[in-house]
């Protein structure tokens, strides 16, 4: 263990001073061009903090590190990670700036295990004889790059940075550390072998059809591997059975289709006697046409589409060359069969996806390699549990779900292409890189889900309180005009009853209920200054409860000291005086202190709060019996539903979910699918929009996307039958 511990140290220890150093740079060059004052010494502080505590760094995260190894020693294979000496547990995970964290840790990491997929295979397997254990995953692998992660995090926890500095020196540490892993790797498992710690271990992916074996002749089923980990519930298949039938019989059924359909083209004299492209020739000339794919820089805002006509005819010409000698080539019949098939599914993929959203440039980019796995790989059709089709399924569903012009995640369009990139960039035949690729977006969308629900929990809590706020300033309005009704105050009890005493008034139902002795006190002191003789002045008890409560409300004390001085001796009728212009309503305008103006007194006896809650507005339409026989349906609608809201005349549609609704007012909370908000409805509005077909309630589907896209293909290749 002093070995590995060493050989870490001489790694991470030169590259966490480079990673410091470059922080160092970047934060002075952010401070200079700073756009204000206050960002300048946000940046400057955490600029005196790094330069304070950085020898810390690498002490700390070695201190993990050598904590994680000493699970080795324990046996503790295959559990979490241990909280790091003196780190108090807490409940911060609900905190935004740690969801933000987490994304981009997980990120990192995600990463350095899909560039060094060999070397963690051979380590996780000796780890687990050091360990007496099976081999341990990659989350928890000591010397893993989870765990390095983690580590980076404890090492800079001591700093007090922003969290997008902090996020920063995460990503430089990723350049200067994580990045270079492929030679620490390659020693720590040389000195393990070394150790007679299983000296001829090879690294055994899952194998696939080996190229230059012929095309098959029809979909075979065949055992399915196992499920990728952390797929998002969205994404994942509905059924991943091992062996299915009916996915094989749907398949031959297509492709007999296929060759129904193929009999009536009569093809070419060139391509009669060209030869027939061998699965070698397809596969190295698809993968040369793989890595001339680069994502343009503007990807997000452009709308491809998937052309399968012009793909196949640039095919063609491709192959005319393709042969030794520069002969010409031709596809088999199962081979176009098989491309054919590809293409309608991603051209039924590509109709599903908005209108204008950027997902439709990356899966143009996925198309040939996805193809190239269903030329080498029959299963990716029969097989729901594949990795490339659950890879595929995942990125279309998201695109189709999480992603459009106006609601773009930055984060997850970054992971998104950053996935593509590394598909284009490293498939080469191998299906088994897809299972990283696909682990490491699931968790990512894992925390995108969890950012969301803390997004959409502070939306409902901010609801709820400006419901309850409304309700309790409706309340003391109805208050102070039952006591202006039955009383005589002079013009200055008056404004401060109206004002001021309306926030206090408001605060008190809101803190403690319309029935709690707080409230009964400050109505008591309502009707004394509504009730009271001017020239006798007010009590001492009524006194002390009005300057607690103008103060409450953020009265300060000359002023508070003036109001209740022009309470006294002021005769009825008598202007206002300055001693209480500081409570008067703000002008058109004018930013209110505190709780907002009090409205004009509502009618005497009104008993519903709700109808105080909205300013004055002309009476609405009645709903129709159809309209209200639909409210009263979405009355009982459960929290968490989605619906679907029509955009323009063109069929444009956003989907919004019903996060919250309030019984008294029958406002809704509607949020979108990272938890922003969306636009403000009442259930009366939504009732009309549904009767009118400008809502709906989402049906969610019980298949995944890829699954009906085959059902719908088998539609359009279907002969139609003559009426």
């Amino acid at each position: 263990m002093d070995e590995l511990l060493q050989t870490t140290c001489a790694h991470f220890t030169a590259a966490l001073g480079r990673t410091l150093d470059e922080l160092d740079l970047s934060l002075f060059k952010l401070a200079e061009r700073a756009p204000s004052n206050a960002q300048q010494q946000t940046l400057f502080g955490s600029l005196g903090e790094i330069r304070l505590k950085r020898a810390d760094a690498a002490p700390r995260f070695l201190q993990y590190v050598e904590s994680t190894l000493a699970r080795i020693r324990s046996g503790n294979a295959g559990t979490a990670s241990p909280a790091p000496p003196s780190t108090p547990l807490t409940l911060e995970l609900v905190d935004s700036s740690v969801l933000e964290e987490d994304i981009a840790l997980r990120e990192i990491a995600g990463k350095a295990e899909v560039r060094n997929s060999r070397a963690l295979y051979l380590l996780s397997h000796r780890m687990g004889v050091l360990a007496a254990a099976p081999a341990w995953s990659y989350d928890t692998l000591p010397l893993g790059p989870s765990q390095f992660a983690a580590a980076i995090r404890y090492a800079l926890r001591h700093l007090e940075l922003d969290t997008a500095h902090r996020i920063l020196a995460y990503r430089l540490f990723d350049r200067m550390a994580m990045a270079v892993l492929d030679h620490y790797y390659d020693l720590i498992n040389r000195q393990l072998a070394g150790r007679r710690i299983l000296p001829s271990l090879q690294w055994n992916p899952v194998t696939r059809r080996p190229p230059g074996t012929g095309s098959a002749s029809t979909p075979e089923a065949t055992e399915a591997t196992e499920a990728a980990p952390d797929v998002p519930a969205a994404a994942r298949p509905a059924h991943t059975e091992h062996h299915n039938e009916g996915e094989n019989e749907l398949f031959a059924q297509l492709y007999r289709l296929l060759r129904e359909r193929r009999r009536h083209h009569i093809p070419a004299p060139a391509e009669t006697a060209a030869a027939p492209a061998s699965t070698a020739d397809l596969q190295s000339l698809l993968g040369a046409w793989q890595r001339e794919n680069p994502l343009p820089a503007d990807a997000g805002r452009m709308v491809p589409s998937h052309d399968h006509a012009r793909f196949k005819q640039q095919l063609s010409l491709r192959l005319r060359h393709a042969g030794p000698g520069g002969r010409a080539l031709r596809l088999d019949d199962n081979d176009a069969d098989t491309i054919e098939l590809v293409g309608l599914l991603f051209e039924y993929i590509g109709s599903n996806l908005r209108a204008r959203s950027g997902a439709k440039a990356l899966l143009d980019r996925l198309y040939v390699p996805m193809l190239r796995v269903a030329l080498g790989d029959h299963r990716f059709f029969t097989q729901r549990s594949h990795p490339a089709r659950e890879l595929l399924n995942t990125i279309a569903e998201t695109g189709e779900r999480w992603i459009d012009e106006a609601d773009s995640d930055p984060d997850l369009t970054e992971k998104m292409q950053w996935v593509v990139d590394s598909v284009n960039a490293d498939f080469d035949g191998d299906s088994s890189l897809f299972e990283p690729l696909l682990a490491s977006l699931g968790r990512h969308m894992q925390l995108l889900a969890r950012r969301a629900e803390v997004f959409e929990r502070r939306q409902v809590e901010a609801a709820q309180g400006h419901e309850r706020l409304e309700v309790a300033r409706a309340t003391a309005r109805s208050a102070i005009a039952r006591a202006l009704r039955h009383g005589n105050p002079t013009a200055a009890a008056r404004a401060l009853l109206e004002r001021g005493w309306t926030d206090a008034l408001a605060l008190s139902a809101l803190r403690h209920g319309s029935s709690s002795d707080e409230f009964s006190r400050r109505l008591a002191v309502a009707s004394a200054l509504a009730h009271g003789n001017p020239w006798h002045g007010i009590d001492l008890p009524t006194r002390i409860e009005l300057e607690t409560g103008l103060r409450e409300i953020g009265v300060q004390a000359e002023a508070l000291a003036e109001t209740i001085a022009g309470l006294v001796a002021m005769p009825v009728g008598e202007p206002v005086e300055e001693a209480v212009a500081s409570l008067r309503p703000p002008a058109a305008g004018e930013a209110s202190r505190g709780f907002a103006p009090a409205r004009a007194p509502a009618e005497a006896g009104t008993s519903k709060p709700a109808a105080l809650i909205r300013p004055a507005a002309p009476e609405p339409v009645p709903l129709t019996a159809v309209e209200k026989e639909t409210l009263e349906r979405l009355r009982e609608v459960p929290f968490g539903t989605w619906f679907v809201f029509a955009q323009n005349q063109q069929g444009e549609t956003v989907r919004r979910k019903l996060a919250w609704f309030s019984p008294l007012t029958r406002r809704c909370l509607f949020v979108n699918q990272r938890g922003a908000r969306g636009e403000d409805r009442t259930l009366d509005q939504l009732a009309r929009d549904i009767v009118r077909g400008q809502a709906r309630i989402e049906v969610p589907p019980q298949s995944s996307l890829i699954d009906r896209a085959w059902k719908a293909i088998l539609e359009v290749l279907s002969p139609k039958e003559q009426p």
